[in-house]
């Protein structure tokens, strides 16, 4: 099956993927867990490839301490709450 890049005319460019938002905390046993609260990050790239989050609170997460999920999980990190933008402003 043919990806969309074969359907590109020169000089035109895939667009960038869409950037979502996913929760983030650090995984168990990396930090004490009254300190594992889930942060919200943006990311456009595959969770895979990050290799550092960089929360909506600007707390930093190596990507090989962390656990991601793509629906809130655990205690929220209020901050991170506070910070979101309105429906449709993200």
């Amino acid at each position: 099956m043919p990806d969309a890049s074969e359907n590109i005319h020169p000089g035109e460019h895939l667009p960038a993927p869409a950037p979502h938002v996913v929760a983030v905390r650090y995984a168990p046993g990396v930090v004490a867990e009254s300190h594992r609260q889930a942060h919200l990050a943006q990311t456009g790239q595959p969770v895979e490839d990050v290799v550092q989050w960089t929360t909506a609170c600007g707390e930093l997460i190596p990507a090989e301490s962390a656990e991601v999920s793509h629906r809130p999980a655990g205690m929220p990190c209020l901050r991170c709450l506070v910070g979101l933008p309105t429906p449709g402003r993200m």
